[in-house]
């Protein structure tokens, strides 16, 4: 690319970027204002965005002042449409919003097709939007290639190209990445002030997930954070095969609940449960030293009846001198979906926008929560 057309594509993203923001129709002296950029630049960007759809002239009530208005332009949120999937042991939903980052529409569809791929493609379908970019959260380790090598939610789609399968099918962009990874990176963007985190997803398992430099921390062989990947590896004594075992069996709400309302028996429980699983996170914390613990997943929803065990545990292993950061996600449900959206955005933003690089817009993305 020569300096020339990367400065142009720099100042279209500057002035798209203001117009998205905006939520509103905004004059030619306004763009310049807040860009910094010249009028007959701003002039040449808007041709530029409006030959790509992503802007478009807004029109202007007469104002009854003498001369001829000014000319308003407003970004255009139709221009394209932006879809994720996360793939589950058995279902896979579908999020789709507008270029605008407002959410359409969403699908759920059941994964027992003989052919994945059909269950995905109909999931992407059922919305009745064909999508300008695509982003999978997969349940699984991904390797170079991008495709699944291990997944015991989807052992089906082992081995398979899910983007290029998927993009022909489509006929769009696809990005796909592993699940976890996907929900610390809506964690960052969303929510969390800092550029390092690690993301621990406490649910059915335990998932770990680490953010440094404000990038998804992979490793050289897209393995970090893998730690269930360590043969006879167990979080807590009772866990079988990676899942997590209760008292109250393979649900944890009761004993939450329970432990919430004062039982004692109940916190002793979740106390050894945080107990077992520190020194493993410990060590994480060690080795990386990111400045907060984010904990995600469908038990983070009983906040401090287990964060604060957790805290206590963690700090009682650690001689730093200072209290561990340990806070819930703010998505604790949608985080991958929500993340997948998010990597789509930035991976097909040439498609969607005509121009490379534009981030997606993550705090509007924070209302497709369900």
């Amino acid at each position: 690319m020569t300096t020339a057309s990367a400065v142009r594509r720099s100042n279209a993203r500057d002035c798209l970027l203001v117009l998205r923001e905006a939520g509103r129709a905004l004059t030619v002296a306004e763009l310049a204002a807040a860009t910094g950029l010249s009028r007959p630049t701003v002039d040449a960007v808007l041709q530029d965005l409006g030959a790509a759809g992503s802007a478009i002239p807004a029109p202007v009530a007469a104002s009854g002042a003498a001369g001829r208005p000014a000319r308003h332009f407003s970004f255009e949120p139709s221009v394209s449409t932006i879809a994720a999937l996360d793939i589950g042991a058995r279902t896979v939903r579908c999020l789709v919003a507008d270029a605008a980052g407002q959410v359409l529409t969403r699908a759920v569809v059941p994964l027992n097709d003989p052919d994945p791929f059909d269950a995905l493609e109909r999931a992407v379908r059922e919305t009745r939007h064909m999508p300008g970019a695509l982003g999978i959260a997969a349940p699984g380790i991904l390797g170079p290639d991008g495709r699944i090598t291990q997944s015991l939610a989807a052992p089906d789609l082992v081995g398979l190209d899910l983007s290029g399968e998927l993009g022909r099918r489509l006929g769009c962009p696809v990005a796909v990445e592993n699940d976890i990874k996907l929900a610390a990176f809506a964690e960052h963007h969303l929510g969390a002030e800092t550029d390092s985190m690690l993301f621990v997803q406490l649910g059915n398992r335990i998932s770990v997930a680490a953010i440094l430099e404000g990038r998804i921390l992979q490793g050289a062989h897209r393995l970090a954070g893998e730690l269930g990947s360590q043969r006879g590896m167990r979080w807590t004594e009772s866990s079988q095969r990676g899942r997590l075992r209760w008292s109250t069996g393979d649900e944890a709400e009761p004993l939450l609940d329970r432990a919430a309302h004062g039982d004692a028996a109940a916190q002793r429980e979740i106390q050894e449960f945080c107990t077992q699983i520190a020194p493993r996170l410990a060590t994480v914390l060690l080795t990386l030293d990111p400045a907060r613990v984010v904990i995600g997943g469908g038990l983070s929803r009983a906040g401090d009846t287990l964060l604060d065990p957790l805290r206590r545990a963690l700090d009682e292993l650690l001689m730093t001198g200072q209290p561990t950061e340990v806070v819930s996600a703010r998505l604790t449900t949608d985080g991958a979906l929500v993340g997948a959206l998010g990597l789509a955005f930035s991976y097909g933003s040439a498609q969607i926008f005509g121009i490379p690089d534009v981030p997606a817009p993550w705090p509007r993305l924070l209302d497709a929560r369900a």
